[in-house]
Protein backbone atom coordinates (compact mmCIF):
# COMPACT_ATOMS: atom_id res chain seq x y z
CA UNK A 1 0.00 0.00 0.00
CA UNK A 2 3.09 2.32 0.42
CA UNK A 3 4.13 1.70 -2.51
CA UNK A 4 0.68 2.77 -4.12
CA UNK A 5 0.92 6.05 -2.40
CA UNK A 6 4.30 7.03 -3.26
CA UNK A 7 3.20 6.16 -6.98
CA UNK A 8 0.65 8.74 -6.72
CA UNK A 9 2.67 11.36 -5.14
CA UNK A 10 4.90 11.41 -7.81
CA UNK A 11 1.83 12.77 -10.12
CA UNK A 12 1.33 15.61 -7.75
CA UNK A 13 3.19 19.11 -8.87
CA UNK A 14 3.82 22.78 -9.01
CA UNK A 15 4.64 25.08 -11.94
CA UNK A 16 6.82 27.91 -10.18
CA UNK A 17 6.84 31.67 -11.34
CA UNK A 18 10.01 30.43 -13.28
CA UNK A 19 7.83 27.94 -15.01
CA UNK A 20 9.84 24.96 -14.02
CA UNK A 21 7.88 21.98 -13.08
CA UNK A 22 8.33 20.22 -9.54
CA UNK A 23 7.55 16.53 -8.62
CA UNK A 24 6.46 16.03 -5.20
CA UNK A 25 3.89 15.31 -2.39
CA UNK A 26 0.89 17.90 -2.00
CA UNK A 27 -0.76 18.01 1.12
CA UNK A 28 -3.53 20.12 2.64
CA UNK A 29 -3.35 20.81 6.66
CA UNK A 30 -6.58 21.27 8.33
CA UNK A 31 -5.41 25.21 8.74
CA UNK A 32 -3.90 27.23 5.76
CA UNK A 33 -2.64 26.47 2.45
CA UNK A 34 -1.87 23.52 0.42
CA UNK A 35 2.20 22.27 1.45
CA UNK A 36 4.38 20.61 -1.26
CA UNK A 37 7.70 18.73 -0.41
CA UNK A 38 9.71 18.19 -3.29
CA UNK A 39 10.85 14.45 -4.26
CA UNK A 40 14.13 14.39 -2.47
CA UNK A 41 13.95 17.44 -0.23
CA UNK A 42 12.87 17.02 3.61
CA UNK A 43 11.53 20.68 4.31
CA UNK A 44 7.66 21.54 2.67
CA UNK A 45 7.27 24.49 1.19
CA UNK A 46 3.91 27.04 1.40
CA UNK A 47 1.94 26.67 -2.06
CA UNK A 48 1.53 30.36 -2.20
CA UNK A 49 0.69 32.97 -5.10
CA UNK A 50 4.22 34.45 -4.39
CA UNK A 51 6.05 31.20 -5.46
CA UNK A 52 3.67 28.61 -7.81
CA UNK A 53 1.62 29.71 -10.92
CA UNK A 54 0.00 26.68 -10.84
CA UNK A 55 -0.57 23.02 -8.87
CA UNK A 56 -1.96 19.55 -9.50
CA UNK A 57 -2.71 17.19 -7.05
CA UNK A 58 -4.09 13.40 -7.62
CA UNK A 59 -6.06 11.92 -4.86
CA UNK A 60 -5.95 8.58 -6.96
CA UNK A 61 -5.79 7.01 -10.73
CA UNK A 62 -9.32 8.43 -11.39
CA UNK A 63 -9.89 11.73 -9.26
CA UNK A 64 -7.26 15.00 -9.27
CA UNK A 65 -6.95 18.83 -9.52
CA UNK A 66 -5.60 21.17 -10.76
CA UNK A 67 -5.68 24.75 -9.66
CA UNK A 68 -3.74 28.41 -11.56
CA UNK A 69 -2.87 31.17 -10.07
CA UNK A 70 -5.71 33.72 -11.95
CA UNK A 71 -6.48 37.16 -11.17
CA UNK A 72 -9.90 37.56 -11.05
CA UNK A 73 -11.83 40.36 -13.21
CA UNK A 74 -11.43 43.66 -12.28
CA UNK A 75 -8.83 42.72 -9.60
CA UNK A 76 -4.75 42.71 -9.29
CA UNK A 77 -4.27 40.21 -6.40
CA UNK A 78 -3.70 36.10 -7.91
CA UNK A 79 -6.01 33.60 -6.31
CA UNK A 80 -6.03 29.84 -6.89
CA UNK A 81 -8.82 28.66 -9.11
CA UNK A 82 -9.58 24.98 -9.83
CA UNK A 83 -9.53 24.68 -13.49
CA UNK A 84 -12.35 22.53 -14.65
CA UNK A 85 -12.10 22.63 -18.32
CA UNK A 86 -8.78 23.12 -20.26
CA UNK A 87 -9.23 23.94 -24.45
CA UNK A 88 -10.07 27.03 -26.50
CA UNK A 89 -12.19 28.12 -23.52
CA UNK A 90 -11.28 27.81 -20.13
CA UNK A 91 -12.93 27.13 -17.06
CA UNK A 92 -12.27 27.93 -13.25
CA UNK A 93 -14.18 27.84 -10.36
CA UNK A 94 -13.46 29.91 -7.13
CA UNK A 95 -14.90 29.19 -3.67
CA UNK A 96 -14.95 32.03 -1.26
CA UNK A 97 -15.95 31.41 2.93
CA UNK A 98 -17.16 34.00 4.67
CA UNK A 99 -17.59 33.15 8.11
CA UNK A 100 -19.90 35.41 10.51
CA UNK A 101 -21.34 34.46 13.75
CA UNK A 102 -24.61 32.72 12.29
CA UNK A 103 -22.72 30.23 10.36
CA UNK A 104 -20.39 30.19 7.49
CA UNK A 105 -21.24 30.86 3.81
CA UNK A 106 -19.34 29.16 0.84
CA UNK A 107 -19.90 31.17 -2.74
CA UNK A 108 -19.08 29.08 -5.78
CA UNK A 109 -18.21 31.28 -8.63
CA UNK A 110 -17.46 30.14 -12.08
CA UNK A 111 -15.19 32.02 -14.52
CA UNK A 112 -13.73 31.08 -18.23
CA UNK A 113 -11.43 33.12 -20.50
CA UNK A 114 -10.57 32.11 -24.10
CA UNK A 115 -7.30 31.15 -24.40
CA UNK A 116 -4.81 33.55 -22.39
CA UNK A 117 -7.53 36.23 -22.36
CA UNK A 118 -9.43 37.64 -19.33
CA UNK A 119 -11.84 36.28 -17.01
CA UNK A 120 -15.03 36.45 -17.58
CA UNK A 121 -17.77 35.61 -15.12
CA UNK A 122 -20.47 33.10 -16.14
CA UNK A 123 -22.23 31.74 -12.92
CA UNK A 124 -22.09 32.20 -9.32
CA UNK A 125 -24.12 30.86 -6.33
CA UNK A 126 -24.16 34.73 -4.51
CA UNK A 127 -27.38 36.27 -4.60
CA UNK A 128 -27.25 38.15 -8.23
CA UNK A 129 -29.35 40.19 -10.49
CA UNK A 130 -26.81 39.41 -13.69
CA UNK A 131 -27.90 36.94 -15.36
CA UNK A 132 -28.08 38.96 -18.60
CA UNK A 133 -24.49 40.57 -17.82
CA UNK A 134 -23.63 36.57 -16.94
CA UNK A 135 -25.10 35.02 -20.61
CA UNK A 136 -23.50 38.35 -22.14
CA UNK A 137 -19.82 37.26 -21.18
CA UNK A 138 -21.02 33.55 -21.77
CA UNK A 139 -21.31 34.53 -25.61
CA UNK A 140 -18.09 36.10 -25.62
CA UNK A 141 -16.35 33.14 -24.98
CA UNK A 142 -19.10 31.11 -27.62
CA UNK A 143 -20.60 33.15 -30.25
CA UNK A 144 -17.82 33.01 -32.61
CA UNK A 145 -19.76 29.31 -33.12
CA UNK A 146 -23.03 30.47 -34.41
CA UNK A 147 -24.66 26.90 -34.39
CA UNK A 148 -23.63 25.75 -30.70
CA UNK A 149 -24.47 29.48 -29.39
CA UNK A 150 -27.94 28.76 -30.91
CA UNK A 151 -28.43 25.63 -29.56
CA UNK A 152 -27.34 27.10 -25.81
CA UNK A 153 -29.86 30.26 -26.05
CA UNK A 154 -32.82 27.51 -26.82
CA UNK A 155 -32.01 25.75 -23.96
CA UNK A 156 -34.10 27.15 -20.26
CA UNK A 157 -31.19 26.19 -18.15
CA UNK A 158 -28.03 28.32 -17.06
CA UNK A 159 -27.08 25.56 -14.19
CA UNK A 160 -23.30 25.26 -13.84
CA UNK A 161 -23.60 21.80 -15.69
CA UNK A 162 -24.96 23.08 -18.75
CA UNK A 163 -22.42 25.84 -18.57
CA UNK A 164 -20.03 23.31 -18.24
CA UNK A 165 -21.15 20.84 -20.88
CA UNK A 166 -21.34 24.04 -23.65
CA UNK A 167 -17.90 24.97 -23.09
CA UNK A 168 -16.48 21.18 -23.26
CA UNK A 169 -18.84 21.05 -26.61
CA UNK A 170 -16.77 23.90 -27.85
CA UNK A 171 -13.80 22.78 -27.11
CA UNK A 172 -14.50 19.64 -28.59
CA UNK A 173 -15.78 21.23 -32.02
CA UNK A 174 -12.79 23.44 -32.52
CA UNK A 175 -10.46 20.83 -31.52
CA UNK A 176 -12.10 18.34 -34.27
CA UNK A 177 -11.81 21.23 -36.60
CA UNK A 178 -8.45 22.34 -35.95
CA UNK A 179 -7.56 18.22 -36.57
CA UNK A 180 -9.32 18.23 -39.76
CA UNK A 181 -6.87 21.24 -41.05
Amino acid sequence: MALGTTALAQNDYIVTLKNDTLRGEITKPLFGKHRFQETGQSKPLVISEKNTSAYHRVFNPTKSETFVARALPNQSKLRFLQLHEQGDVQLYEFEKTTYSRYGNTIVTSWYASKGNGPLFSIKTTALSFSRAEKEGNFEQLLGDNPILWARFKAEKSFSFDMLRNYIKLYNQEKQNTTSAK
